[in-house]
């Protein structure tokens, strides 16, 4: 079962293992915490700038698979841009790139190793690439799923990013009833790990397993209505 990460349209903040563990097979939504940190502007760069680096590469391509990136440099057009792999800058990879028209609520389909999403914006021939933590970059012509080139990797279960699925842990709100996925391992101690489906009655293992719902989980769209997931205490484990 696929759980989709709705990420915070309004937030102004701002981000693949080495390239032999890369995939693209399996859909992943989007939460990881980003790591390129340079801020963002709004709007499309003008005609009278400077091509993008990119279009010095041979596939003339933005964010293309198998391509690296990391923060911009001089004058370098988009919040990040294309480097050689080896660059000493070089953060992430490029797994794949989806080209269709991305909002807030666009499921996001990227693979199992999936670190974070870059979104594309722009127009043709002027695209620009960045988290979609940074509005510019919510909005726009596609997406590019990517890999940190080093650990931490938080698309891996239990390390806080990416899909909510079994062996994630969450940290439950001041309230009680709202979870929001964390590390397992970490400065903040989760209060449950995602221990599996409910049964085809929607019934978890154990009366006192938390059931998981949209409603009940913080940043996260698409998962429908009744339990999608089984969560139990930390302490009970």
């Amino acid at each position: 079962m696929r759980v989709v990460a709705l990420l915070g349209v309004l937030v102004w903040a701002s981000g693949c293992s080495d390239g032999g563990d890369d995939g693209d097979d399996g859909a992943r939504g989007s939460s990881a915490p980003p790591t390129v940190s340079t801020p963002a502007t709004t709007g499309t760069p003008s005609s009278s700038s400077s091509k993008p680096a990119y279009y010095d590469n041979d596939d003339n391509v933005l964010m293309a698979k198998g391509d690296c990136y990391g923060p911009p440099r001089g004058d370098e057009q988009g919040h990040a841009v294309e480097m050689p792999c080896d660059d000493p800058d070089a953060i992430g990879k490029v797994l794949k790139r989806v080209e269709k028209k991305t909002t807030v609520y666009t499921y996001i389909d990227c693979s199992d190793s999936t670190d974070d999403v870059l979104g594309i914006s722009g127009d043709p021939g002027w695209e620009v690439a960045g988290s979609r933590d940074y509005l510019k970059y919510v909005v726009g012509a596609g997406y590019a799923c990517v890999r940190n080139l080093k650990a931490p990797h938080p698309g891996e279960p239990g390390q806080g990013g990416m899909e909510i699925r079994v062996g994630d842990c969450l940290e439950a709100s001041d309230t009680g009833d709202k979870y929001e996925e964390v590390p397992c391992e970490g400065e903040v101690l989760p209060d449950v790990k995602v221990i599996g489906e409910p049964d085809l009655d929607n019934n978890c293992p154990r009366k006192d397993d938390t059931q998981l719902t949209e409603e009940s989980i913080l940043n996260v769209a698409g998962l429908g209505g009744g339990p999608v997931y089984c969560a139990r205490a930390l302490a009970e484990l």
